[in-house]
């Protein structure tokens, strides 16, 4: 080989290996350590993997190819972490068979003491009917974090530390006063307690009862709220008004309480005649009830006497009044009518039987009918008391 040969390869060497060194300069802006490449053997690494994104408030320490369980399955993969829109994103590639409603929730979680973590993916107690698909986003209202082994140790820490333990004992004497010598009180208050947690139990169906009517009022309330706006607008006014007249309102209720006065003095002053006045009053009201069967058919007669309104009609025909009339001109009736109480009193009833009239048939003698107040079993006219 000559010099010139072995010249050009030596330079083509150099040349190469600076590009190599400013290939690997440029390349290690991005590079975040061996832990983020892919690995083959990863879950979600087949051709067709679902790619899901996940928003979470705190990635702890999480890395890029953490494992995605779901039910302690190991389904997939962390393939990325980003911060879009000042919220961190994770990208994870899922295997193709992952069945997940599109509502599911996701929590980070310790997978080991020594600090290895992982994504759980699980399905809301009401799932959504829409299936997760590749591309979805599980926002930050469904994802979370369980607890771990750093704030754990952190919470006991505080608790036994500054947490209060201390003052157990303090709080053991302070009860132990309280009770001491009320031993009979808190007996009686518990038995109380007892007795209302039994009524209250007795009763929680009309409390549910009227828990639902109150709800059932705001919701009517609340359908009306335009018209109770109207009314606490227009009540204000009303109330301003109510106080400028505050005079008047006085004034009135001073006369008021005058015309009170004064009805009662003469009220007290008539009571006696008027209690007079209705203890009279109840025996023609009395006899007016007892008489009330009748009363409707004599007010028949009453501005038509002596034709029946019923029967007016019938009487004026045109020009002439259609009326009958049927007189009774019997010696017995004469009598009756027109000799009674005179020294000639029977004279016509003699004669009439004299010529043969059956007595049986003929009106009674006003000279021998009982006054009805002397009949046995009388008086026939009610008296009034």
């Amino acid at each position: 080989m000559t010099r010139a040969a072995t010249r050009l390869i030596l330079g083509a060497g150099h040349r190469g290996l600076v590009l190599l060194l400013a290939t690997l300069m440029l390349s290690s802006c991005t590079w975040r350590g061996i832990a983020n490449l892919p690995l083959p053997s990863d879950r979600g690494t087949g051709p067709h993997h679902l790619t899901i994104y996940v928003q979470v408030p705190d990635t702890l320490a999480l890395n890029t190819n953490s494992r995605v369980r779901v039910a302690d399955v190991w389904v997939g993969t962390v393939r990325d972490i980003s911060l879009k829109n000042w919220i961190a994103t994770l990208t994870l590639d899922l295997d193709p068979t992952v069945q997940l409603p599109a509502n599911a929730t996701a929590k980070i979680g310790q997978t080991s003491l020594l600090g290895t973590q992982h994504i759980e993916l699980a399905a809301p107690a009401h799932p959504s009917p829409r299936p997760l698909r590749s591309g979805d986003t599980i926002g930050l209202n469904h994802s979370t974090a369980y607890p771990t082994v750093e704030r754990t140790l952190a919470s006991i820490a505080v608790i036994l530390n500054g947490g209060g333990i201390p003052h157990l004992e303090l709080i053991q004497n302070e009860i132990l006063n309280v009770l001491d010598g009320h031993v009979d009180q808190i007996r009686e208050f518990l038995t109380r307690l007892d007795t209302f947690t039994a009524e209250l139990n007795r009763q929680r169906e009309d409390l549910t009862r009227a828990i639902d009517s109150t709800n059932q009022l705001l919701t009517i309330v609340a359908k009306h709220d335009e018209t109770l706006d109207h009314v606490l607008t227009a009540i204000p006014p009303l109330i301003r008004h109510f106080a400028d007249a505050r005079d008047l309102f006085a004034d009135a209720t001073e006369s008021l309480g005058r015309f009170s006065d004064a009805a009662n003095r003469t009220l007290s002053a008539t009571r006696p005649g008027l209690h007079q006045d209705l203890q009279s009053l109840q025996r023609p009201l009395k006899q007016l009830g007892r008489a009330s069967p009748y009363a409707v058919g004599a007010l028949k007669l009453l501005l038509t006497a002596p034709f029946n309104i019923d029967n007016v009609p019938k009487v004026i025909r045109g020009d002439y009044i259609n009326v009958s009339a049927t007189a009774d001109l019997t010696l017995s009736t004469l009598d009756n009518a027109l000799l009674s109480g005179t020294g000639f009193s029977g004279m016509l009833r003699a004669l009439e039987q004299s010529w043969g009239r059956d007595p049986g048939t003929m009106i009674p003698d006003v000279r021998y009918t009982p006054n009805p107040n002397d009949v046995p079993g009388g008086p026939l006219v009610e008296r009034s008391e």
